[in-house]
């Protein structure tokens, strides 16, 4: 499950751990391990440069997880996280950190980075991409994922096209009438269960939605 939660808190924390049936939690906009608590049976991932917002994934402790011993610690914002041996779980939240960059430009210099990876493993990428879907030949982040390979969950399982989707994962500044499709989870296996949640779902914690993926 991928949530961005729009300013940590530590219920929406426990929302998410509310969820037993999930494995592993992204967390874009997630605090550090000084501002939130992980409850035991979880390992907690964290990287940000600042403490009360930076990107998480917690993960249940009946799975060997580790930071992948190749994770590139200048390519902030990305956490390749090695799952039972077999899965590559590469959480992603592009993040400006200067007037120069753009979110497609850094979300592709992490897809290049790790592409020899991304090949060898079972691999799920996901997160708050903060990229609008468009038409899939007019976004170069699109373009590489089908060029390698790996589909979009949700557009996979509910048969919709990239661009076209019928309900969004983001209200920019919490308006239904600002809303835009910015969260995937791009994978190369098979996609056994997919879930968008509604805003009210969530109870509208964020003006994100969580969207839940089972490979």
């Amino acid at each position: 499950m991928s949530y961005n939660i729009s300013w940590c808190k530590q219920e929406k924390i426990d929302w998410l751990l509310e969820h037993q049936d999930i494995d592993a939690f992204v967390i874009p906009e997630c605090g550090n391990s000084e501002n939130i608590i992980v409850p035991k049976g979880y390992r907690f991932f964290w990287t940000g440069d600042f403490a009360t917002k930076g990107l998480g994934v917690i993960i249940g402790e009946e799975h060997k997880c580790e930071l992948a011993d190749w994770y590139d610690k200048d390519l902030r914002y990305a956490l390749p996280i090695i799952i039972d041996e077999k899965y590559l779980l590469l959480a992603i939240w592009p993040t400006k950190r200067n007037r120069t960059d753009s979110y497609i430009d850094i979300c592709l210099s992490i897809l290049k980075a790790y592409k020899c990876e991304i090949a060898r493993y079972t691999t799920v990428i996901i997160g708050d991409y903060n990229i609008i879907s468009n038409s899939k030949n007019s976004n170069p982040v699109f373009q590489w994922m089908n060029d390698h390979n790996l589909s979009s969950a949700h557009h996979s399982f509910c048969k919709e096209e990239i661009g076209k989707e019928q309900r969004p994962t983001y209200y920019h500044q919490y308006k239904e009438s600002a809303p835009f499709f910015i969260d995937y989870a791009f994978t190369n296996a098979e996609v056994k269960d997919y879930k968008l949640y509604s805003w009210d779902e969530s109870d509208r914690m964020s003006d994100h939605v969580p969207l839940m993926v089972e490979i």
